[in-house]
C-alpha cells in the first residue's frame, strides 16, 4: 500500500448528477457506481492496480471491484462520493466488506499515510501502529496465496537480478551494466505492481548498497537516478 492523490472527480460527475445517482441507489438500491466513465476513472486513481495490496488489476482473471471506503449500506449518502470510491481486488473488497470505517477507522490511502502506519518484512505486513494493525486485518494484505506468495516470486527475482548485476560489476561495460541497473528500479517504482514490497526489497538489499556505492565512485549516479530512488522510497515501508 503507498500514499495516493486524489485527483479532481470526472467532469461528468457534476453535483446534479451525484444527487440523482444517490437518489437511485437509496430508492433502488440500483448499482449507481458502475457507470462507465466512474469505473474508469477509478481505476485510475491507483495506477490500475487494487489501492490496498498493490495487485494489478486485469488480465490473469483478475477484475476491479469499487470499495466503499465507507460502506454504502451504512452511509448511503455517500454511494457515490468522489473520494469514497476506491478500485479494489475481490479479497481485499469482500473481507472488508461493510465493515464500519467511521466508528473504527483503517487506512485510506487517499488521506493516511501507509508508511506511519506499515512496515514490511519477509514479505509480509506489520503494523507500526493500531491503525495498521486494524488495517492488516480488515482487507486482508497478508492473505498468502492471494498475496503473500505473489509478493515472494516478484521479490525473489529482484534479488537475483540485482545480485547479476553485482557480479558483472568490472566484467560488464559500467555504462551498460548502469542502464540495466537504472532498467531494474525503474520496474518497481509507484506505479509497479507490489511497488511498496518491491521497493522496500531493492532498498534493504545489501547488493544494491554495493551496486550505488560502485557505480557513485563513477560518477554515474545522474538525476534520474535520484529521481527513481526518491521515488522507491517514497513507495518503501521499511520497519
Amino acid at each position: 500500500m503507498i500514499k495516493l492523490d486524489l485527483p479532481n472527480k470526472p467532469a461528468q460527475l457534476t453535483d446534479e448528477v451525484q444527487q440523482n445517482l444517490t437518489d437511485e441507489y437509496k430508492k433502488n438500491g440500483t448499482d449507481v457506481w458502475n457507470k462507465p466513465f466512474i469505473k474508469k476513472a477509478v481505476q485510475n486513481l491507483a495506477f490500475g492496480k487494487c489501492c490496498y495490496s498493490e495487485i494489478e488489476l486485469t488480465g490473469g482473471g483478475k477484475y476491479m471491484e469499487i470499495d466503499h471506503f465507507y460502506p454504502k449500506k451504512l452511509f448511503p449518502d455517500k454511494v457515490i462520493e468522489w473520494g469514497n470510491l476506491l478500485p479494489s481486488v475481490k479479497t481485499c473488497n469482500v473481507t472488508k466488506g461493510d465493515y464500519n470505517t467511521m466508528l473504527e477507522p483503517i487506512i485510506n490511502p487517499f488521506v493516511d499515510n501507509p508508511k506511519e502506519h506499515l512496515y514490511i518484512e519477509n514479505y509480509r505486513f506489520y503494523g507500526k501502529t493500531d491503525l495498521g494493525k486494524l488495517t492488516i486485518e480488515k482487507v486482508a494484505l497478508n492473505h498468502r496465496t492471494q498475496f503473500v506468495e505473489k509478493r515472494f516470486e516478484i521479490g525473489d527475482k529482484i534479488l537475483e537480478k540485482l545480485e547479476d548485476i553485482k557480479f558483472d560489476i568490472g566484467v560488464v561495460d559500467d555504462k551498460r551494466l548502469f542502464a540495466r541497473f537504472i532498467r531494474l528500479l525503474k520496474e518497481n517504482t509507484r506505479e509497479s505492481e507490489y511497488s511498496a514490497s518491491c521497493s522496500t526489497i531493492i532498498l534493504e538489499s545489501e547488493d544494491f548498497k554495493v551496486i550505488e556505492s560502485y557505480f557513485a565512485g563513477k560518477n554515474l549516479l545522474d538525476d534520474e537516478f535520484e529521481t527513481i530512488k526518491n521515488d522507491l522510497i517514497f513507495c518503501a515501508l521499511p520497519k
